[in-house]
């Protein structure tokens, strides 16, 4: 992938909401993306908290990340209520989640609600990096499963 591709100006201008109940997590998450050049960044602990962020006008949101297994509301309620959403169901989403024996289930479940990409947790920050271009611009890797 040429980093030269990578709209840097614009990445500075979008904002990323981090939903993820382990707050360790989301500011790895937040450190790599500030590599990018993100400067822009929410945080939710559950999909609750995620989706009241969308309803904030102030709020554009220009890309999710999102775990699945959560106390409160887990990451397939905040995807489907962000696809069910006419102003949101065009927002990029990517579900972070957990190497389980479910995880096959999880990737059809989402993908159901268009999920963009996933990312299975521990992941290397490259693959974080190569999700998030892809996702935004359409730069780098075909479309994988990652289970």
């Amino acid at each position: 992938m040429d980093e030269l591709n990578i709209n840097t100006s614009k990445i500075r201008e979008m904002t990323v909401l981090i939903v993820d109940d382990d707050k360790t997590i989301r500011d790895i998450i937040m450190q790599n993306l500030r590599g990018l050049g993100f400067q822009r960044f929410l945080h939710a602990a559950n999909g609750v908290e995620g989706h009241k962020h969308f309803h904030n006008p102030k709020n554009d949101i220009s890309l999710v990340l999102c775990d699945w297994d959560m106390p409160v509301a887990d990451g397939l309620t905040l995807l489907r209520a962000v696809r069910n959403d006419e102003k949101t169901k065009e927002t990029p989403f990517i579900m972070v989640t957990a190497q389980q024996s479910q995880e096959r289930l999880k990737i059809s479940q989402a993908a159901k609600y268009k999920v963009d990409a996933y990312i299975v947790k521990p992941f290397q920050a490259e693959t974080l990096r190569k999700k998030v271009i892809h996702v935004l611009f359409g730069a780098g890797e075909e479309q994988e499963n990652s289970a």
